[in-house]
């Protein structure tokens, strides 16, 4: 019975584990992981600079973002706009652009923005 009972356990947790794995970002998950990859100059120094840069959030399900293209796979993209001192870089001193993460683990899938690597 012992056997019976870890062999159930075992595949519940496997089961569970794949349901877990296959579940999309929320959207604040999301915007966490954007901030963090955008942080620094000149999309802002602190998470609320960022956050205050990030206009849209959108969740793809096929994957189609304006960053990358089709991807394939369910993607947050956001829309990020960041007006800088300096008119003389970016596009007259105006940075817009998309930033795309994998939705369901949050890494960066594609970004036409500058200065990200």
């Amino acid at each position: 019975m012992k056997r019976t009972f870890s062999a159930g356990c075992a595949v519940l947790a496997l089961l569970l584990g794949c349901a877990h794995a296959a579940s999309l970002l929320s959207e604040k998950q999301a915007r966490a992981r954007a901030i963090h990859i955008l942080q620094g100059d000149p999309y802002g120094t602190t998470p609320g600079e960022v956050a205050n840069n990030v206009k849209e959030a959108t969740l793809t399900r096929n994957g189609e973002t304006k960053a990358c293209g089709a991807k394939g796979r369910p993607a947050w993209e956001f829309h990020v706009v960041v007006v800088t001192a300096d008119k003389d870089q970016f596009n007259n001193g105006v940075i817009d652009g998309f930033l795309a993460l994998d939705g369901r683990t949050g890494a960066l899938l594609c970004a036409n923005l500058p200065l990200l690597e």
